[in-house]
């Protein structure tokens, strides 16, 4: 997916001077040129010049299919449009060594540009829709006005790139190539997942949600501790986790996701490599009241992990609210408990060798009138 296609760049037009920006959504590209006047543009297919806005004291015209005219003062303008025809995916690896301890992130974005223009300029990737991302910008500028603070878990990730390049056809465009990390194996305990999650202010209400038996599995892992810093804005996409063989070869151990909006609080990623056998986890609920009259649901829980082995497990229990994002928890019998986005937190616990650990909680769901 990240390998380039090998197309060859086209050189710019003599009306594109650089200094051009390009942000990328996940269904739509926002470009920016700055075009000289008067000049012919060559812009994406399907744009016109009624979807292109020009600033600066010009006018534009359509004068064929790919091209726009700019009449006016000679000088320069910017001309602004969106297009679909920039598509991308991120991906990412992460490399280890036999003593694995240590793991090297590395990342990239696969643009597939099906213009017949080549576009270059600063580029900027937006990991939200373009409607979405705006009504979020717009919400945080009505919050400042207000004295509010936004809430980092409704903010689109966004990570300046750099300048590149983007000619017709598929380009590899790094993202990251990190420094080593810190890593260490880890059992994880994860019986719901994302699938049930809503992202609404308003709970679900259904008794039956998340009371089918979950999964019993527990994962061996690995935990990978995140550098704020060089994590910072990069978008979800898959990993794999590869392990560098002294000879070179490389081998794959694992696979996940990084930089999911679930996670985006968390200061480490986990990465499942395989069953952890002998040790199993139960998931039960053992209270629903919904007081609607109070506009509160509230749920408790018990996780408990059983440990076959001779030795004792330090296991991490990820658990989600997947209701709705109005949550609260009201008991919690860890003391290791971390948030790792709007819907989901983490529990550490130890579980002695033949023994067994039951954590409870207490989570409450509230919604307006």
């Amino acid at each position: 997916m990240l390998a380039a296609c090998g197309a060859h760049a086209h050189p710019a037009p003599a009306s594109h001077p650089t200094g051009d920006e390009l942000t990328l959504y996940r269904d739509a590209a926002a470009v920016r040129q700055r075009v000289t006047v008067p000049s012919t543009v060559q812009v994406p297919d399907g744009i016109t010049a009624e979807q292109v806005l020009v600033l600066g004291d010009a006018t534009a015209r359509s004068s064929q299919p790919g091209k726009v005219e700019l009449a006016g003062k000679p000088g320069t303008a910017v001309i602004a449009y969106i297009t679909d025809k920039l598509r991308w995916d991120a991906a990412y690896t992460m490399t280890t060594t036999p003593a694995r301890d240590r793991a090297v992130l590395d990342g990239a974005l696969a643009v597939r540009n099906t213009s017949n223009v080549e576009l270059r300029g600063s580029l900027r990737v937006v990991d939200s829709e373009l409607g979405p991302a705006r009504g979020h910008a717009a919400a945080r500028v009505a919050g400042s006005l207000l004295g509010e603070e936004a809430d980092p878990d409704q903010e689109a990730a966004v990570r300046e790139v750099g300048s590149v390049a983007l000619p017709p056809g598929e380009t590899r465009v790094e993202l990251v190539a990190g420094k080593p990390r810190r890593m260490q194996a880890v059992l994880v305990f994860d019986p719901i997942g994302t699938k049930l999650d809503n992202p609404s202010s308003v709970p679900l209400r259904d008794a039956s949600l998340g009371a089918d038996a979950p999964s019993t599995k527990v994962s061996e892992s690995f935990e990978v501790a995140r550098d704020a810093r060089e994590s910072a804005g990069l978008p979800a996409g898959p990993v794999r986790l590869f392990e560098r063989e002294p000879d070179g070869r490389l081998t794959v151990l694992g696979e996940s996701r990084l930089f999911d909006a679930q996670t985006r609080r968390s200061d480490l990623d986990t990465i499942a490599i395989g069953t952890a056998e002998g040790v199993t986890g139960h998931r039960e609920r053992r209270e629903l009241t919904d007081d609607e009259a109070r506009h509160r649901l509230v749920e408790e829980f018990v996780i408990t992990l059983d440990n076959a082995r001779e030795r004792p497990v330090d296991v991490l229990v990820r658990e989600h609210l997947y209701r709705g994002q109005t949550w609260a928890l009201g008991y919690w019998s860890v003391r290791d408990i971390k948030q790792e986005g709007a819907q989901a937190f983490v529990m550490r616990t130890h579980v002695p060798g033949r023994g067994q650990v039951k954590i409870l909680y207490v989570v409450v769901y509230t919604w307006g009138t």
